[in-house]
């Protein structure tokens, strides 16, 4: 069976090329041509022209398209947009009759047999004809030729012809990219397919005088062609593919806290056609440094440093991520969000950001006041952390909130960037469908075992409670370094039976089960930068009892009576809320407005702002 014909399409820009246009719309070896698997098409693109070039052209057989923007630039891009979908081959030449039509075929073959997609054809690899180029314009077409295959890296030798055949899917990729007026025109599209990774080879041409009299003038549009050379050794294309980048030095699930959770859900929920979501943390897996899980871009930048040093923070692992975090100058990305603990990284990434042209958002999780950071790591070190908290908040461009209380601390605390307040959210629809747990409890606390939780208070309420109600049980589930002393203390006040400590559970289902099979959520902390644990409880159908600190964001999330109940920081006081809420359970309504915290709500947000 016959094969088709391969269509080529033939552009011919021009500018009052009367005299010459019909011996090269006529010129093509139609037949020949065609005996060789090809269909001609032949589209002279007139560029404003005053002379009959049109009406000669359209008398040779050619389609004629009008561009009254002057310049052999607007010229050729109209032409580029005129390509139909059924064409496999596109070829230019210029219309003033320098280049020979009839070695069109010479120009086909290297991309018909598959060798490349561009092919250029070489006037100072072939044969000019005397008087056709001037010595002038021959070595500066050499030096320009030299540069472009010494930068660009490039197989070229005559980067200023106008004679090109192309693939027509690498027109596809280039146009879109071109901004030339004039004639420059051939500089932008050899470098930018060189910057695109086109396959590109140059083949002998012959070059003859032209018909009438040249528009090129050698000074003025050779500044412009060495600016387009210097200019795009810096440009990249821009990417089809938006790539949605996070800055974090935990995760899921190898940390359970609310703000891996909050990056896990988000980030899933930004995976979609067209968009790579893509997370830089450090080597908290075995394997390879780049991993993809659930869709989502895992990249290791840094070797696991601990994150803490006795019961503290390393300063340590902050510093060391934070430098690592540099990294992402040699990383592809178009939106960049860096969580703000431990505030190193929006150092490095601001930089990064800078030099790259991008905007930096940062996710903020809560705010440090000075008596807190001194208490904390002591006078000094902590006053440094408190300096170092307060100039991190004015190094991104926009900051996301995930709480009205950390939102408030900020502006107080004279915050420059925007801030826009995006609550963290729970998967309804999962923790909907999940069962009790079998494993039933009365009280339960759930998070890491860290001084500020203050869990030690739970166990004394406990204690307090045991006395009106020895069979209550109160699950604690976590990790972290309290839990020796919080052990001791279990054992110390008789309680084994009644408070038992469990490590943290990895599985959602299994958590959410067990806050289900219980009555009441018990959160004795003091700082708290949202608590998504308190929307979890919620969510699974059970009141929350939390601090009423000013430094514990939680408890804006309560409504006393409806959702739970606010406690001072005392056992006394713990232990009596935690007796009204169990003989209140009829009443409350953990759930009333909770829709508002679905993360599908919440990851639709955050991509409005990144979009903007």
């Amino acid at each position: 069976m016959k094969q088709p014909l391969k269509k080529v399409t033939v552009l011919i820009p021009c500018y009052n090329e009367a005299e010459s246009i019909t011996g090269v719309v006529t010129g093509f070896p139609v037949q020949q041509m065609k005996a060789h698997g090809y269909a001609l098409k032949v589209v002279v693109i007139n560029n404003n022209s005053s002379d009959q070039t049109a009406a000669v052209a359209r008398a040779a057989g050619a389609q004629v398209i009008h561009e009254t923007r002057q310049g052999k630039g607007h010229a050729i891009r109209t032409g580029f947009h005129r390509v139909t979908k059924d064409t496999d081959y596109v070829v230019m030449l210029d219309g003033d009759f320098t280049y020979n039509p009839a070695e069109i075929i010479r120009l086909l073959e290297p991309i018909n047999s598959g060798f490349c997609n561009v092919v250029i054809g070489s006037r100072l690899g072939g044969r000019i004809t005397s008087g056709s180029m001037t010595t002038f314009n021959r070595l500066g077409n050499w030096i320009f030729s030299h540069l472009v295959r010494y930068l660009y890296r490039v197989n070229v030798t005559d980067v200023l012809t106008g004679y090109f055949a192309w693939d027509r899917h690498a027109i596809e990729r280039l146009r879109p990219h071109l901004t030339s007026q004039g004639f420059a025109i051939e500089m932008e599209m050899i470098t930018k397919m060189a910057k695109l990774g086109e396959e590109i080879y140059s083949v002998p041409i012959s070059y003859h005088s032209r018909s009438g009299s040249s528009s090129l003038r050698p000074i003025r549009d050779g500044a412009r062609i060495l600016a387009m050379y210097l200019r795009n050794f810096f440009w990249r294309p821009a990417s089809t593919v938006e790539r949605v980048a996070f800055v974090s030095d935990t995760i899921y699930p190898y940390n359970m806290g609310g703000k891996e959770t909050r990056l896990a859900e988000i980030t899933k929920r930004l995976v979609k056609p067209g968009r790579e979501v893509h997370i830089y943390t450090m080597k908290w897996w075995d394997g390879p440094k780049t991993i993809i899980e659930d869709g989502i871009h895992l990249h290791a930048i840094s070797r696991l440093h601990p994150l803490y040093r006795h019961s503290r923070r390393s300063f340590r692992e902050a510093l060391m991520f934070g430098f690592a975090t540099f990294k992402l100058l040699f990383q592809k990305f178009d939106t960049l969000d860096v969580d703000s603990m431990p505030f190193f990284p929006l150092y490095s990434a601001r930089i990064v950001c800078w030099l790259r042209g991008k905007k930096l958002y940062a996710t903020w999780h809560e705010v440090t006041d000075r008596t807190a950071w001194t208490t904390y790591i002591g006078t000094i070190p902590g006053t440094i952390a408190w300096a170092v908290e307060r100039l991190a908040t004015a190094l991104p461009d926009l900051i996301i909130s995930n709480s009205q209380h950390t939102t408030r601390r900020l502006r107080q605390n004279g915050t420059r960037p925007q801030i826009i307040t995006i609550p963290l959210g729970v998967d309804l629809e999962a923790i909907y469908s999940i069962q009790p747990s079998v494993s039933t409890s009365d009280v339960i606390f759930v998070g890491r075992l860290l001084p500020h939780k203050n869990v030690d208070l739970l166990v004394h309420a406990m204690a307090k409670v045991q006395k009106t109600n020895p069979e209550i049980l109160c699950r604690i589930i976590g990790n972290g370094p309290e839990s020796p002393r919080l052990e001791a203390l279990i054992h110390k006040l008789g309680l084994a039976e009644n408070v038992r400590i469990s490590p943290f559970v990895p599985l959602h289902s299994e958590l959410y089960g067990l806050m289900k099979a219980s009555k009441v959520f018990v959160l004795p902390s003091i700082r708290e930068g949202f608590s998504l644990v308190v929307v979890e409880a919620n969510a699974n159908g059970i009141p929350v009892v939390t601090t009423n600190h000013p430094d514990n964001a939680g408890r804006e999330l309560i409504i006393e009576g409806v959702n739970g109940y606010l406690t001072d920081l005392s056992p006394d006081s713990i232990a009596q809320k935690i007796l009204l809420a169990l003989d209140q359970q009829t009443t409350l309504h953990p759930t009333q407005n909770i829709e508002q915290y679905d993360w599908n709500t919440v990851a639709k947000s955050i991509e409005k702002v990144f979009a903007h």
